[in-house]
C-alpha cells in the first residue's frame, strides 16, 4: 500500500512470472531468420527495426514488436498464400536478440549481448559482479509484456529476457 501511495514506478510490482510461462515478445534490434522452403528470394536474414517492423519481400512492412514469433510465421504463411505462394511453408526463429540492460549496484552497469537461459545471477555476473553495497536478493526487473510495462521482484535464479532492464539495489548497511 505505500508504495502504490507514493505513486513510484514500483507502484506494479508483481511476482515474477514463472520461466516456463515467459513468453518472448519480438522488439527493435532483434534478428530473425525467415525461410520459406523452395523460395530462396523470399529466404534470409531480417531485423526489426526502430520502427517495430520488418521489411518482407512482396508483402513489405511487418509489424513485429511486441508480438510473438509465432505471430509472425502466421502473418507471413496467410499473406504469402492468399496472393503469391500455394500452400508457402515458412519457419521463423530469432537468431540474434537484442541486449538487456542492468544498472545498480554492479561493476560495470549497462547494455549487454542476450545470451539464452539468462538468469539474474548470470546478467550480474556478466557485468562485472556485484559491488560491496550491493542488495544480492529481491532485484527489480522491468520488462514489457502485452499488458504494457511492468516491475517484478525477482530472485537470482529468475529469468532475464531480451530487453530487460535489471536494476541491483543498494543494501542500507
Amino acid at each position: 500500500m505505500l508504495l502504490s501511495a507514493c505513486g513510484s514506478d514500483y507502484a506494479r510490482i508483481l511476482p515474477a512470472p514463472p520461466a516456463q510461462q515467459v513468453r518472448y515478445l519480438l522488439g527493435p534490434g532483434d534478428k530473425l531468420n525467415i525461410a520459406v522452403f523452395g523460395n530462396a528470394n523470399l529466404s534470409g536474414a531480417f531485423t526489426v527495426e526502430p520502427t517495430g517492423e520488418i521489411s518482407f519481400p512482396l508483402l513489405g512492412g511487418i509489424k513485429a514488436a511486441g508480438r510473438p514469433v509465432e505471430d509472425i510465421r502466421s502473418e507471413i504463411v496467410e499473406r504469402l498464400d492468399r496472393d503469391f505462394v500455394v500452400n508457402p511453408r515458412v519457419s521463423v526463429e530469432v537468431i540474434n536478440f537484442r541486449p538487456f540492460f542492468i544498472l545498480g549496484e554492479v561493476v560495470r552497469p549497462g547494455s549487454y549481448p542476450y545470451v539464452p537461459d539468462l538468469t539474474a545471477r548470470q546478467a550480474a555476473a556478466i557485468s562485472g559482479g556485484f559491488t560491496r553495497r550491493a542488495q544480492t536478493n529481491g532485484f527489480m526487473l522491468t520488462r514489457k509484456t502485452d499488458k504494457g510495462t511492468v516491475t517484478y521482484q525477482i530472485d537470482m535464479d529468475d529469468p532475464v529476457l531480451p530487453g530487460d532492464t535489471l536494476e541491483i539495489g543498494r543494501r542500507l548497511f
